[in-house]
């Protein structure tokens, strides 16, 4: 599995990153990975029923942009 490389615009910033798969689905994109934006590492993100969770305290826009972002990656 290899790691994602995050650069997203958000409000107003423009992110960069990497995302860590962590395990992978039957469909073969991992659904879990970690997340390190400008070499810090923000949390675990998860795809679950509900949509995408961070394992932290975190803004929703945020993590609903990160988890587009890597699902649009591995399509």
């Amino acid at each position: 599995m290899r790691n994602v490389p995050i650069h997203i615009e958000y409000k107003g910033k423009h992110l960069t990153g990497v995302a860590d798969p962590v395990e992978k689905s039957k469909e073969s994109i991992p659904l879990t990975h970690t997340i390190y934006l400008g070499g810090k590492f923000i949390g675990t993100l998860s795809c679950e029923k509900q949509g995408w969770v961070l394992d932290r305290p975190a803004d929703t826009e945020l993590v609903e942009a990160l988890g587009e972002y890597i699902h649009a990656w591995y399509e």
